[in-house]
This record gives structure tokens, sequence and C-alpha cells, in this order.
């Protein structure tokens, strides 16, 4: 009997490396804009804090904007997975809102300069515009399918218009966190996370 070769390949070993690369970069990234606008970030200041070769940089993004939205991209995944609490179950709605948004505020502390950088960006930019109106759209349709199904349960009264009331609190949120934890000088977590809890409640529930 033969063991397995648990050896990697060359292959695997090239894939590892490029991952590697690929994942200091947007690190590199991440902790330039904790410090700096976004204006001032390009692929040589990154490449120059991961040790890389700048021509590395153009392996994996075709330039800053698209590096920024790779950036989005992961944490709309690492979101949609935080947010299944309120959206995706029949939780008690008080507990799952409260872990849903609390998750939210625990990507935002960890990645808000990313947040802040494409806001900033976006009136200026229009790939990064267009990037962060499909991300809060994304956002929106899914506040509202539950909004709308929560109406159908009798837990969120009829007169609510779903999509006007999803888009007015993810705006509401959207402000209120890049504002929070866009910097190092960082809110308290705690405190923003009962501010918006509170705000959803009332507006939806009429209750604390």
């Amino acid at each position: 009997m033969t063991k397995g070769n648990s050896t990697p390949s060359k292959a695997e070993e090239a894939r590892s490396g490029s991952d590697k690369a690929r994942t200091m970069i947007m690190d590199a990234a991440v902790e330039f804009l904790w410090d700096h606008p976004y204006r001032e970030l390009t692929a040589g200041k990154l490449m120059e804090q991961t040790g890389l070769s700048r021509p590395a940089f153009y392996q994996y993004f075709k330039n800053v904007q698209d590096l920024i939205q790779k950036l989005l991209l992961d944490l709309q995944t690492e979101m949609v997975s935080v947010s299944s609490p309120w959206l995706t179950t029949d939780a008690p709605r008080k507990k799952a809102l409260w872990e849903t948004l609390g998750g939210i505020v625990e990507v935002c502390v960890r990645s808000g300069p990313v947040f802040r950088a494409i806001v900033e960006a976006a009136p200026t930019d229009q790939e990064l515009e267009s990037a962060w109106n499909t991300f809060m759209q994304g956002w929106d349709e899914a506040v509202s399918a539950r909004i709308k199904l929560e109406q159908s349960q009798g837990a969120i009264d009829q007169s609510i218009d779903g999509p006007s009331m999803a888009h007015a609190l993810n705006r509401l949120d959207a402000a209120l966190l890049v504002d929070a934890f866009g910097r190092r000088d960082q809110a308290d977590p705690e405190h923003v996370l009962k501010t918006i809890h509170t705000i959803w409640m009332r507006s939806l529930y009429c209750s604390d």
C-alpha cells in the first residue's frame, strides 16, 4: 500500500506564492489608507511597502481603482456572511438585528479606510462611483426584501415603503460607519452599534 503524495506540486507552490503576493499588496493598501487619503495611493508606494517589484502589482491588478474594487468585493462577501442572522433567518428580531449590525461594525473597525477611500473618490472617479453604487444597491435590495417579508408576517407596518426605508437606513449606516471607523482615531464600536441598532429597531419595529 503506497502513501499519497503530500508534497505540494510546483503548480500549487506557484499558486500559493501568487495568493500571498496578492494578499500582501491588498494588506499594504489598507495599511496605507489608515493614514493617507485615497488620492495619494499609487502602485509605486504600495510596492515599496511590500518589498515586491513594481511590475508585480500589475500581475494582480489593472490599476489602483481595480485594487480598491477587489478590496470592496472581498469586504462585501464578508459582510454578507455576518449579516445572515437578520437577513436570512427567523431568529428573534432584536437579537438577530444586533448580531447582524454587530458583525458589520466589526468589519468596518478592521477595514474602515477602504470604505472611506471609496466614498472620498466616488465623486470624481467614475469606476469607483459605479462600484460603490452597485455595492449599496445590493444592500438596498436585501434589506428591502427582508422588510417585505416581515410585513407579510405582520412584524413591520404595511405603511412603510420598503425600498425607501432600506435606502435611508443603509445610507445613514454608511455615513456613520465611515465617519466612525475610517481613520485610526476610531469611535467606540459599542456606542456606534447601540446607536444604529436603536435607529433600525425604532424605524422598523417602533421599539428599542
